[in-house]
């Protein structure tokens, strides 16, 4: 007993933790900091060259002493993904890390290609977020990541602000790593995403970006260098790509996608614009309303072996604008009711015609942006199942009818 009492006494206790201590410490007291040895991605951009190489552009988050980011841009090329990034990471001297990158843009070589090769390496192999928001980055993506990091620096915008600038368009806000796995895996494999392009000219919603103070490094010669000069833009007109299978099918213009995204619940606000309006309030106007709220119910249902994409939809909204028309003395009365019988009336033809057209677009292109699969195949599987053997699965939209109800109120 006393024996045992002199090997754990409280003295020598606190000298083996002192010795474990220094054992455990020791080691890691001269390594340098992650910083010096990792080098933080926040935004990469992948594409096929000409050759048939596959080209990665990364901006680098490196330290700085002042309050403002620094960031430095790398490319590297390779025979594949890999190659290309380890060549980067031969430039930079360092680990390179994509847990932080916050965009990964794919090229247009490589939308037409398949995008699944990219992704499944860098969400297996390199750790990128399931969070991290995919672009299609139309444009050369040296010069698109340059384009991006001087807006960071000099700016301080960053490109996801570009990307969600406005509330209507959904696209980029479900376009991201995890969302687009489970669009690929779907049984329709389908997956969108926001076009971003790069352009040499001022174009509607462009923000300019001074081409010629971002720094690039690349791995060919190793040397840095400054971009060609001139203005360039980043543009976001609102379209989108959608892919099947992983490669590109199909863009789709803003005007479309607004109609699409005004029948898809990521929104509740947005705008209508009807023509013609005649009544004791109106003479002919052209009435912007604003859509205060937005609710929209869908119930598939069968009609027979018909099945009917029925939605109801509920919007609250005002009158914001009226064009074309001079307004009278009484129609400048504070709490006057704006929305009258005719207006609803040209509101509800307005949506009725937008989901009309919606229909044909799904129907020829034979794209399903507005999720009637999930619906059938959710709440009604076993007549939409028995429905998909009949027709084929290329084709149960073809068959679809859409049935929409519209109740329009006034916000005052």
């Amino acid at each position: 007993m006393k024996k045992l009492k002199t090997i754990f006494s409280p003295r020598k206790i606190a000298l083996w933790l002192f010795i474990l201590l220094l054992v455990l410490t020791l080691p890691n007291a001269n390594k340098p900091a992650m910083s010096q040895t990792s080098a933080i991605v926040t935004m990469m951009c992948v594409d096929e060259t000409d050759s048939g190489q596959i080209g990665v552009a990364v901006s680098v988050l490196s330290p700085s002493d002042g309050k403002t980011a620094k960031y430095d841009v790398y490319s590297g090329e390779g025979d594949t993904l890999g190659e290309a990034v380890s060549n980067i990471a031969l430039a930079v001297g360092k680990d390179i890390g994509f847990a932080q990158c916050e965009i990964l843009g794919i090229g247009d070589n490589l939308s037409e290609s398949g995008v699944m090769k990219v992704l499944d390496f860098m969400t297996r192999t390199k750790k990128v977020g399931r969070n991290t928001t995919l672009i299609n980055a139309s444009g050369d993506s040296v010069d698109f990541v340059n384009a991006v990091t001087t807006l960071a620096m000099n700016k301080s915008l960053k490109i996801e602000k570009i990307i969600n600038y406005d509330e209507r368009y959904f696209a980029a806000a479900d376009s991201n790593v995890e969302t687009f796995y489970i669009g690929y895996y779907s049984d329709i494999s389908l997956g969108i995403m926001p076009i971003i392009k790069l352009s040499t000219t001022e174009e509607k919603n462009a923000i300019e970006v001074s081409a010629s103070s971002s720094q690039s490094t690349s791995q060919s010669n190793n040397e840095s260098g400054e971009s060609s000069e001139g203005k360039k833009y980043l543009v976001n007109d609102g379209s989108m790509c959608v892919f099947k299978k992983g490669k590109k099918y199909l863009e789709i213009d803003s005007d479309m996608v607004d109609k699409l995204n005004f029948f898809l619940n990521e929104s509740e606000e947005g705008s209508i614009v009807v023509e013609g309006v005649s009544d004791h309030l109106y003479d002919n106007a052209k009435v912007t309303i604003s859509i205060v709220k937005k609710s929209i119910k869908v119930k598939p249902i069968f009609d027979g072996d018909t099945p009917v994409y029925k939605s109801e939809i509920d919007l609250m909204v005002f009158v914001e604008e009226v064009g074309d028309n001079t307004p009278e003395v009484n129609m400048l009365k504070r709490n006057r009711d704006f929305i009258t019988p005719e207006l609803i009336k040209k509101i509800k033809e307005k949506v009725s015609e937008d989901m009309k057209e919606v229909e044909t677009f799904s129907k020829v292109n034979k794209v399903d942006t507005i999720d009637a699969y999930m619906q059938f195949n959710t709440l009604k599987h076993k007549q939409f199942k028995k429905y998909l053997e009949r027709v084929g699965i290329d084709n149960y939209l073809d068959g679809m009818r859409f049935e929409t109800t519209i109740n329009i109120r006034s916000e005052y």
